[in-house]
This record gives C-alpha cells, sequence and structure tokens, in this order.
C-alpha cells in the first residue's frame, strides 16, 4: 500500500510539471496578439520592464521569462482589515499605556509596489484601496512610519531595482532603503532617540554571480525559471562586520542551535545555491541583540514579518538592546505578557503592506 501510495505522488508530482511546461509554453502567451496589433514602445529606462511575454501556470503569473507574481486578487477584505487593525490599535494603546512608545511600520509589498509589470488584464487598485482602508480604522494616536511613501517616490525602473524577481520577498537593496528610511523618521519623532542610518559608504555592494537562487514563487512552479540564471541578486556587506556584545536565536521550533551571528546571517560565498531566508537569517521564534557601542541605553521590542529580516542587525546597530519577536511561531503568545515582564522603551511593529490580516496580528493567543 505505501510502495502504489509513493508511485501515485511520483505520477502526480511528474503530471503536474508537464502540465506547467505546457503553460509555460509560447502559444500560453497572454500577450501574443497584443503585441502583434500595438506598435513597438519607445524604450524609456524610467518607465521599467516592456512587458511583451505574460502567461499563468498554477496560479503564479510569468513575466517576460524573468519575473514571477501571485495572480493579483481585486476584493478589498474590510471585515479581516476590520479585525487585524482593532487588535493593532489595542496593543499600541497598550504599550502606550506600560509608558513605551510605538510605532507601527509600513513597508511597500512587492505586489503593489510592481504593479506596473501586470499585463493590463491582471491589474487592479485594490492593493492601494486596501491600504488605504487599513490605515483609515487605526487611531490617530498610531504612530505610522509608512514606508511606502518614500518608495512612491521612485522611478519605475528604480522600484524594479528593490525586488527579487521569482521571490515574494524585497531584495537588499529595497531592504536597506527601508531602513534609512525608518531610522530617520523614528528619530525625528522620537522624544528618546536620536540617531542617523547607516549609509551606502559604509556597504561593500557586491551581486549574486555563481550558485542558484531558489525564490519562492520558482519553487512552486518546479524552477520554470532557470534558478542559475534568475535573481543576481546584489548583496550588501557592512565594511565594518557588524558586532554584538551578545546574540542569540530561538528557532522556529524553540530549538538553539546557531551559535554565533556570523552563522545566522550573511551572505556564504561558494554555496551551490541560496535563498532570501539562508541570506538573511530566516524566520525565528525570538533573535535577541546586545550592543554595547550604541549611543543609548534603549531596550526595544521589534515585532514582525519575513520582510524585516534583512534590517534586523542594521537596527541593532542604533539600540542597547533589540529583540525581535515573530508571534506566528509561538503556539501562545502574549504581548501583554511581554511588555509586563520586561520594560522596553520603544516598541516597533514591522509588516508589509499586502500583509493586513495575517497571524502576525494575533498579539494575544492561547494554544488550541
Amino acid at each position: 500500500m505505501n510502495q502504489y501510495a509513493n508511485d501515485q505522488i511520483v505520477l502526480r508530482d511528474e503530471m503536474v510539471k508537464m502540465y506547467q511546461r505546457q503553460q509555460n509554453s509560447k502559444v500560453f502567451n497572454a500577450m501574443l496578439f497584443e503585441n502583434l496589433l500595438r506598435p513597438a514602445p519607445s524604450p524609456n529606462s524610467e518607465n521599467g520592464t516592456i512587458v511583451t511575454d505574460s502567461r499563468i501556470v498554477s496560479k503564479l503569473v510569468l513575466i517576460n521569462k524573468k519575473w514571477i507574481f501571485p495572480v493579483p486578487s481585486k476584493n478589498v477584505f474590510t471585515k479581516q482589515i476590520d479585525s487585524a487593525t482593532a487588535k493593532l490599535n489595542e496593543a499600541v494603546k497598550f504599550a502606550e499605556e506600560k509608558g513605551t512608545e510605538t510605532y507601527f511600520v509600513f513597508n511597500p509589498s512587492r505586489t503593489k509596489a510592481l504593479m506596473h509589470l501586470y499585463p493590463a488584464y491582471l491589474k487592479t487598485d485594490a492593493y492601494s484601496i486596501s491600504k488605504q482602508y487599513f490605515l483609515s480604522k487605526l487611531d490617530s494616536s498610531v504612530n505610522v512610519v509608512d514606508i511606502g511613501n518614500k518608495f512612491d517616490t521612485f522611478k519605475k525602473a528604480e522600484l524594479e531595482e528593490m525586488y527579487l524577481e521569482t521571490d515574494h520577498h524585497w531584495n537588499v537593496r529595497g531592504a536597506f532603503t527601508a531602513y534609512q528610511e525608518m531610522i530617520e523618521q523614528i528619530s525625528d519623532r522620537s522624544p528618546i532617540f536620536s540617531d542617523e542610518p547607516m549609509a551606502l559608504d559604509d556597504i561593500h555592494i557586491s551581486q549574486l554571480t555563481d550558485g542558484a537562487f531558489e525564490g519562492s514563487y520558482n519553487i512552486q512552479i518546479n524552477e520554470m525559471i532557470n534558478p542559475k540564471k534568475a535573481d543576481r541578486t546584489i548583496i550588501y556587506e557592512p565594511r565594518i562586520p557588524f558586532s554584538f556584545s551578545h546574540f542569540e536565536v530561538i528557532n522556529k521550533d524553540g530549538s538553539q542551535t546557531i551559535q554565533s551571528f556570523d552563522e545566522f546571517y550573511g551572505f556564504k560565498r561558494g554555496r551551490s545555491t541560496y535563498t532570501y531566508g539562508a541570506i538573511f537569517g530566516g524566520d525565528r521564534q525570538k533573535i535577541v541583540y546586545e550592543n554595547s557601542q550604541a549611543n543609548n541605553d534603549l531596550n526595544v521590542l521589534l515585532l514582525k514579518d519575513s520582510f524585516m529580516n534583512p534590517l534586523t542587525p542594521y537596527l541593532a546597530q542604533h539600540f542597547n538592546k533589540l529583540t525581535v519577536l515573530d508571534n506566528r511561531y509561538y503556539t501562545e503568545f502574549s504581548l501583554r505578557d511581554v511588555l509586563t515582564q520586561e520594560h522596553y522603551d520603544m516598541l516597533i511593529i514591522a509588516f508589509h503592506d499586502d500583509n493586513l490580516f495575517s497571524g502576525n496580528y494575533a498579539f494575544e493567543k492561547k494554544a488550541e
């Protein structure tokens, strides 16, 4: 029976691959006739990629055999957003009552920022409407750091350079830009924190040249885009390596296997494969950075989603102690308990603007 089941799984996987290859063939280019009828567009480097090839493979959109996106939703999920914002308002109110200065950081999601790459029949303003609806439901006392406003100033071609091609995350250029804006905005507003972000002059910049990049979307469609050519992503390495007086990581399952920061984070040359998670530390229950060289004694708590993974060691340069939590990976979690058991001078809640009602908003949850 087990052998039969295994054989069926292998057969199913092969059939899925065959179907995906068929969807990726030339005849399935949704823009085939449009390309024949429309005049050739004049190239303009500021306008970004000219889309000439679009097809849907297993509910993912392949653009120019280079970019992969989800099929966008055209719905605005008001009830779910109402529930999430109510939880966020309550969490911020409790933190402020505990004397913890609080900021909600809204990072620009890839789907919304790169909507111009979708073919016309898939484009939607639902993501912009959803974001604005979300913001409208926040209490006026919530200190919002909207990184999307900064990204809105960039040209389409510049935005394309800030996100991965076959993965749902941004690359380190986009993340670093967000980090700079975050530090500048919090420093401008905070009565207890003042500092300058790191500059590009502090960074050694290179690019992935060897090895395969396994993007989260590309994996789902059996790497229809060659991972050895996809995402020759930018690499940022501080000229003065990050150093912490104490560093601790607790994995998603609660175990502790990471012994050092160098083991946890950063580009490791010579590997055959790379992923967003492998380069930037991946999702963990908890990360603790202690930095005795910071210019303050602030104890800061960060609640985050995976978009923040590349940023955490950069943020840690600015605080005496930074504790990073991802509540999705706790069976039980209480932000109230966290803020009660230890005093935090500052709380930063940072999610991307397509993450409007996920498990990240379960600030109080009990084991099922």
